[in-house]
Formats: structure tokens, C-alpha cells, sequence
């Protein structure tokens, strides 16, 4: 099933056993990449990463539909006022009746899950004030809107602040949750929310970086943008090759290349001015790839690429 993150296996092509037969499905291209002559410049840096899969369908608020979220004493709405991650973010008024007052989220089915190590739901959001004052905090409740644990609450400020909260779920059974955002205490303090993220964790309690599939390489949406269920792929984690240019036109711009380690002219492939590099073998490096260049600040570009597991 897609919407478990350790399913992340099934994502990925494995013809053998044998990570030295694994075909190259991972690659990471850079452009214009600025050498410094005076520090080590770490380009890559491996591993495979948290596999995730954030079950919101409208994240971070790009689509004006915003149905899949419940008020509750509040207005939303669509801004484009303030966002922490893409153009939008959602607009929270509270109606200053009463504390407590936000939305919430509706999750799928969720079952449990025997695993000796529990099955957890996690949830994380960030939100700002539209002012440097009010309260806010990230609950998870059950299907009949019983708080069951919430987040340390967090004050307002005109910057973006990350809340988080987990919640272990029952072995057996299946059944809904709300993941709500709402104001601690009673005011009137418009904020915003963006980076909704919740996932259920299987055998572990991470809560993963926020995930939707406008976020780059190995970040995917499972049906329509913004308006379907999110993963993240596995990471570069073994790397078997790559291809570097320098774009300099001088041939002294030497720029050192540090497989697994820090590059420098004594340990680092050199690469001069106006010549590509590009390896035709298979390699195995599973740390970092540095540069570093020998003056000036020559430019680069090129790709790497690997496999997921090593």
C-alpha cells in the first residue's frame, strides 16, 4: 500500500539481492554550482533518508479547494499573504468566543498495526501570527472530537514556528482521527497554517520533514497536485557514478573533487578548467562528495548518480 512509509521497499527497483547488479535509479543533477578556493564545498551528501507519506491532500494550501479541512469557532480561508513553503498558506480567524478555536483535518481510516514497536499517527504544521501575540497548538483527537494529546503549545510571532505531536494507536481496530490546529487560550489574533503533515508511522515514532510532491527530487504526488495523498522516496545512498563540468574558461581554476572525503590537492580529483570528468566504471562512495577549488571561484554543473541501498 502506498500510504504506509515502509512500503518505501515497494517503491523502489531491486533486481537482486546484489546491491552491485541494482540498475542507477537515483540521480541528483547541480547547476551552476560556485567553487570556493578558501573552504571545502560539500555538493552531496548520501543516504537514503526517511521514506514518508503525508496523507493531507492539500498541504500547503495551494489548491483554493480547502473542504478537506473542518472549521471549528473560526473563518479560513486561501492567502497568499504569508506562506512557508509554495505561494499560500491558510488564513485562521478566531472568533474570540471561547479557547480552542481553529480546524481540523479528518483523517482516512487508520488500523492498527501489531508491530512490537507501535504504530503511531504523527502531525506537524507550522503557523504564524498575523501579529507577535495569541497562542496556538496542534491536537490530535478522536473521531468525536476528544483531545487525546496535543502539542506544546507555541506563542505567536511574525515568523513561521513548527509544532509537533504524536499519538501511539491501539494495536487492533481501525478508525478516524482529527488532527486539529487551534488557538491555547481565548483571542482574536488572526495566524496562519502551512506544512500540514500526517502520517502514520509503522514500527517507529519519527515525525519526518514535511512532505508534498512539489518539494523536489524523490518527492511525488499519488494522483492530482495538491489535491492527493504525498510520499518521499528513498535518497542517493550508495553512489556508483558521476559527471562533472567546470565551466571555467581558465585552465588553472582547478576544482578537487573528494569522494568520502574533505578535497584538496592532495586528496581530491582534479578537474581543470574547461575539462569534464565523468566516470564509466561503477564506483562506491557512501558518505559525501566535496570540491574544492585551487583559486577563484570557478563554476560547476553535472550529476550524480546511485542507488538507494547499500
Amino acid at each position: 500500500m502506498a500510504n504506509y512509509h515502509n512500503d518505501w521497499v515497494s517503491w523502489e527497483v531491486d533486481p537482486s539481492t546484489r546491491t552491485s547488479t541494482h540498475v542507477f535509479t537515483k540521480y541528483a543533477p547541480f547547476t551552476d554550482a560556485s567553487v570556493a578556493n578558501d573552504s571545502v564545498t560539500t555538493i552531496l551528501t548520501m543516504g537514503r533518508g526517511i521514506p514518508s507519506v503525508n496523507l493531507v491532500t492539500n498541504p500547503s494550501i495551494e489548491s483554493a479547494t480547502i473542504s478537506m479541512y473542518t472549521v471549528s469557532g473560526s473563518a479560513i480561508s486561501q492567502s497568499s499573504a504569508q506562506a512557508a513553503t509554495g505561494s499560500n498558506s491558510l488564513l485562521v480567524n478566531p472568533a474570540n468566543s471561547a479557547a480552542g478555536e481553529g480546524f481540523y483535518w479528518t483523517s482516512p481510516a487508520i488500523v492498527g498495526d501489531r508491530n512490537p514497536n507501535g504504530s503511531f499517527l504523527v502531525a506537524s504544521c507550522e503557523v504564524r501570527g498575523a501579529s507577535a501575540s495569541g497562542d496556538a497548538e496542534l491536537v490530535i483527537q478522536n473521531s468525536s472530537g476528544t483531545d487525546l494529546v496535543a502539542s506544546t503549545s507555541i506563542s505567536l510571532s511574525t515568523a513561521f514556528q513548527a509544532m509537533t505531536v504524536k499519538y501511539r494507536l491501539p494495536n487492533i481496530g481501525s478508525g478516524t482521527y482529527r488532527v486539529m490546529v487551534r488557538s491555547k487560550t481565548q483571542h482574536n489574533i488572526n495566524f496562519y497554517a502551512d506544512k500540514i503533515h500526517v502520517e502514520q508511522r509503522i514500527g517507529d515514532d519519527n515525525i519526518p520533514d514535511y512532505v508534498d510532491g512539489a518539494q523536489g527530487l524523490n518527492y511525488e504526488w499519488l494522483g492530482a497536485a495538491n489535491a492527493s495523498i504525498s510520499k518521499r522516496r528513498a535518497g542517493l545512498a550508495v553512489l556508483r557514478g558521476f559527471k562533472l563540468v567546470n565551466e571555467s574558461s581558465t585552465v588553472a581554476d582547478i576544482i578537487y573533487v573528494g569522494l568520502d572525503c574533505d578535497a584538496s590537492a592532495s586528496t581530491g580529483i582534479p578537474v581543470y578548467g574547461g575539462e569534464t570528468f565523468e566516470t564509466y566504471w561503477p564506483i562506491d562512495f557512501r558518505e559525501k562528495v566535496t570540491l574544492l577549488a585551487a583559486q577563484n571561484t570557478p563554476a560547476a554543473h553535472g550529476v550524480f548518480w546511485g542507488i538507494h541501498q547499500g
